[in-house]
């Protein structure tokens, strides 16, 4: 007979972006390991970018609750003057606006919704939790974050339920991307740095995304706690090579300003002057320092910009590329930093062109599986050499890869990992209600 969990999550189908395909690819293995999942989510979320093709991916019979929330993301687009169909994604929090409302709202945001703006959502996810959890007859919670306002749900349902509840980090809390180079005040801090603190202590068991986030939540705990690494994976099946006139090098998903790839941009222009040339194409959000650089590098009649696809039209895109570029963050913490788009390029079978900080997990994964290189953020040498490689491999029709040891990163085999982890935590639930 299957265990039954509940999973919170903010990010469900017509969602779009990174954000909901863990989720919604633990719901879809997780009975193949004993668990049968049920959803609890929001009726209208304020997504970053929406994709209605990922409903027809829900599983067949899968139980999904959906609840009223609160936004002020509405309030936000009123006097900002952007539309109420307009996406709003995080990224807004880091870019520079010179709007004076916008700059008020940013803080508002920053300061008065703490520890995010889905925090209007709780009081809707609690009170139908509960509801959820006595009808179906629940064995455990999990909550996924960002935003972690959801981990703050989870620990309200522990607390009034007594049920076992393990908490899902994709990033870290107080150390997330978007809040590392804003200022809040020493209010916010410590309330976000209080609440952080207290569901770390009183969830059951932690999971995360890398080694290095997890290691991070962890020295924030006052005692030991049962920790697991589930990384994302992938689910797609690599197509042979295309036959392009000119090698394409694809990047999908937001390029906000502290993913420019600098040394790729200053190497395809020395390279361009010998008569290697690239085609750039960015499908998804970009910001406008990424487009004034790629002018101002003489680029642009090599560059696409595509607006957010739907997932299985952006892993089209990924097919028909040559190389797929990835940037992490530059920004202090980003060693665990680890993309959903990481795992989707090495199932593709693509060369993978990263810029980011060697000494981090996704260079790592990147060697673990032979799938690509790593330069620094200031390597401009290193991205030549690296292109004259690819450019070679491209011209001359050789694999420059193997793309070994990746199976362990498909999304059937970390929801096997995820499905360990809660009977684990469930059995020694049961153990110490009975002692």
């Amino acid at each position: 007979m299957s265990k039954k969990v509940l999973i919170i999550t903010y990010y469900w189908p017509p969602s779009g972006g990174p954000g909901v395909q863990r989720v919604l690819n633990f719901a879809k293995y997780l009975p193949k390991y004993g668990w049968e999942p049920i959803i609890l989510t929001v009726q209208k979320g304020e997504y970053p970018a929406k994709d209605p093709s990922l409903v027809k991916e829900i599983p067949v019979g899968l139980k999904v609750y959906k609840t009223k929330t609160f936004e002020p993301f509405s309030f936000f687009k009123l006097i900002s003057g952007k539309k109420q169909n307009d996406n709003i994604g995080t990224y807004i929090l880091t870019e520079k606006s010179p709007n004076l409302i916008t700059r008020i709202s940013k803080w508002i945001r920053l300061n008065l919704f703490i520890p995010d703006a889905r925090i209007g959502w709780k009081r809707f996810a609690v009170k139908a939790g509960k509801r959820i959890i006595r009808t179906e007859n629940v064995d455990l919670i999990l909550t996924s974050s960002p935003p972690h306002s959801l981990q703050l749900i989870g620990q309200a349902l522990a607390q009034k339920t007594g049920l076992p509840w393990i908490a899902d980090y994709r990033d870290p809390w107080k150390e997330v991307v978007y809040n590392q180079n804003v200022k809040r005040s020493p209010f916010a801090e410590r309330k976000d740095r209080k609440l952080e603190h207290d569901a770390l202590n009183e969830a059951d068991g932690i999971v995360s995304i890398s080694k290095d986030i997890l290691q991070l939540l962890e020295n924030k705990c006052d005692h030991a706690q049962n920790c697991r690494l589930v990384f994302n994976g992938y689910d797609n099946i690599p197509t042979p090579m295309p036959q392009n006139d000119c090698p394409i090098i694809t990047y999908t998903g937001v390029l906000s300003i502290t993913r420019i790839p600098y040394p790729l941009l200053a190497a395809l222009e020395e390279l361009r002057e010998k008569n290697i040339r690239f085609h750039l194409k960015f499908i998804g959000n970009t910001c406008p320092e990424l487009k004034a650089l790629i002018e101002k590098h003489g680029l642009s009649s090599d560059t696409e910009y595509i607006s957010y696809l739907p997932h299985e039209e952006s892993i089209l895109h990924i097919n028909q590329s040559d190389v797929l570029l990835l940037v992490i963050d530059d920004v202090p913490n980003n060693k665990g930093i680890l993309t959903g788009k990481l795992f989707e390029y090495i199932g593709a079978g693509r060369p993978i062109f990263a810029v980011g900080n060697p000494e981090g997990e996704a260079n790592h994964i990147i060697k673990e599986c032979a799938s690509g290189e790593m330069v620094d953020y200031k390597d401009v040498e290193g991205a030549k050499q690296l292109l004259r490689k690819l450019y070679s491999a491209w011209k001359n029709h050789l694999p420059l890869y193997s793309f070994s040891n990746s199976s362990r990163y498909s999304r059937e085999a970390t929801a096997g990992e995820l499905a360990d982890f809660m009977t684990k935590i469930l059995a020694q639930h049961l153990q110490n209600t009975r002692k």
